[in-house]
C-alpha cells in the first residue's frame, strides 16, 4: 500500500498506478485432440487404481500452504525502516534544515505541518540548488537565503508506504521513480523512513534471493 501525502493531500496508490504493465494478447484457446484420462484403469484381478492424484481440495491446501509460506518470507517495510524519525517543520528555515541533515548525516528528511501530517521532503540537492539561487526557485527569496521557509522549496507529493508494504515493491519504486528516500506511515502518521541504505542493508541481512524475487 502506498500513499501520496502533500499540503492537504492524502491519495491512495495503487500498484498498478506505480508500476507499467505491459499489455501481453491473450493466447487463442487450443482444442485438445483427444480427451485427456482422468481415471487409472484397474487389472483384471487387482483392486482399483487410486483416482485422481492431484484433487481440487489437496491443490487448495497446497496453494493456501504456499502462499503463508511467501507471506511470512517477505519483507515488510516495517521491518527495514529506521525509526523513529527526524522531521522539521514546514515553517522551519533552511538553516534548521540544514542543521537536522548534518547532524543525522542524512540526504533526505521529511517535512511536516504543525498538525503532524506530511505535507513535503527537502533534501540535501533542493538546499543546494536553494542556496546557490539555481532553477529559479530563490526568486523572491530573503537577502540571507538559510532563513527561507522550507514550505518554498520542499517538494510535495510525496510517496510514503505503509508498514505492510513488500519491501520489493519499495526496491522498485527506488529505481523506477528515481526515489531516494521513502516516509513510513500507519494511520496517516509519520512512523519511520526508508533509504536506499535501508533497502541495500536488507539485501545483505537476508541474502536470499527468493526474498527479492
Amino acid at each position: 500500500m502506498f500513499t501520496v501525502y502533500g499540503p492537504g493531500i492524502t491519495n491512495p496508490v495503487s500498484l498498478e498506478q506505480l508500476f507499467v504493465r505491459h499489455a501481453v494478447a491473450k493466447p487463442a484457446a487450443v482444442a485438445a485432440k483427444q480427451a485427456i484420462k482422468t481415471t487409472i484403469e484397474s487389472q483384471p484381478g487387482h483392486a482399483p487404481a487410486a483416482r485422481d492424484y492431484h484433487s481440487s481440495a489437496a491443490t487448495q491446501q497446497y496453494q493456501k500452504a504456499e502462499a503463508i509460506r511467501e507471506k511470512s518470507r517477505s519483507l515488510k517495510a516495517g521491518q527495514i525502516m529506521t525509526a523513529p524519525v527526524v522531521y522539521v517543520l514546514s515553517t522551519a528555515t533552511v538553516a534548521v534544515a540544514l542543521d537536522a541533515l548534518a547532524d543525522g548525516k542524512f540526504r533526505h528528511i521529511p517535512v511536516l505541518s504543525s498538525e503532524q501530517q506530511i505535507v513535503g521532503m527537502i533534501s540535501d540537492r533542493d538546499i543546494v540548488s536553494c542556496l546557490c539561487g539555481s532553477a529559479g526557485v530563490c526568486v523572491h527569496c530573503a537577502k540571507d537565503k538559510q532563513e527561507i521557509s522550507l514550505e518554498s522549496i520542499m517538494k510535495t507529493d510525496v510517496l510514503s508506504a505503509s508498514i505492510d508494504t513488500d519491501a520489493r515493491y519499495i526496491a522498485r519504486v527506488f529505481v523506477e521513480q528515481h526515489i531516494g528516500a521513502m516516509p513510513v506511515t500507519e494511520k496517516d502518521q509519520l512512523v519511520g523512513m526508508i533509504t536506499r541504505s535501508d533497502i541495500l542493508r536488507a539485501v545483505m541481512v537476508n541474502f536470499d534471493l527468493n526474498l527479492w524475487s
